[in-house]
């Protein structure tokens, strides 16, 4: 082989060599400098779309991973906005995984919400129940007037289950839960005026 000939094979294996470098490292280096690929405007729009997902999966403010998604992103389009473009990419890119994380995190919630909310739906039922039940004993025991306060009482009871249960089915979990406490309130202060009326001391 003359001389000649493998020094041309050699700038050739070199200049491939460059070549291959480049193709590895020129696409990367355009797409952080935002030359290459989608704008940080594009990249933000698809975190938000990530984000507003994730809500619609069950997360909200009680989920960790969805606070930091949303603060991400208001990162993302201050950085936008003041036309850090580099930085506000990697801001979105930032959202955009933790907005998955929050996906799944919301239905995890959802899913735990919707369990206690369920139980709580069934434990007033079940009260809502046996509060019919002593309410029927009793009023053959007083007189009319006293039917009517008795009445009044049980209108406010059935409301309150009624409440919980409509929140239920409109599968409003938060508000199931937030309004257990003043619900079984108002049902444990009915069955304990029946029962004093059932049971005169």
């Amino acid at each position: 082989m003359s001389p000649l000939l493998v020094l041309f094979l050699r700038r050739l294996a070199l200049l491939a060599l460059v070549l291959a470098v480049l193709l590895l490292v020129l696409p990367r280096l355009l797409t952080e400098l935002g030359l290459l690929g989608p704008t940080a405007e594009e990249l933000i729009g698809s975190a938000s779309s990530a984000v507003e997902a994730a809500r619609s999966y069950g997360a909200n403010e009680e989920v960790a991973s969805f606070v930091e998604a949303e603060k991400e992103l208001q990162e993302a389009r201050a950085l936008l906005q003041a036309r850090r473009l580099r930085e506000a990419r990697k801001a979105a890119a930032r959202t955009t995984a933790q907005a998955v994380i929050a996906q799944r995190d919301g239905r995890i919630h959802r899913d735990q919400s919707r369990r206690r909310a369920d139980a709580i739906v069934r434990d007033v039922d079940r009260r809502l129940i046996e509060l019919e039940a002593l309410y029927g004993r009793v009023s053959k025991m007083v007189d009319k007037k006293r039917v009517t306060e008795l009445l009044t009482l049980m209108k406010g009871a059935r409301q309150a289950g009624a409440g919980l249960m409509l929140a239920f089915e409109q599968d409003d979990y938060a508000r199931v839960i937030a309004g257990e406490a003043a619900a079984f309130a108002i049902l444990d202060a009915v069955r304990e005026e029946l029962r004093a009326v059932a049971s005169p001391p």
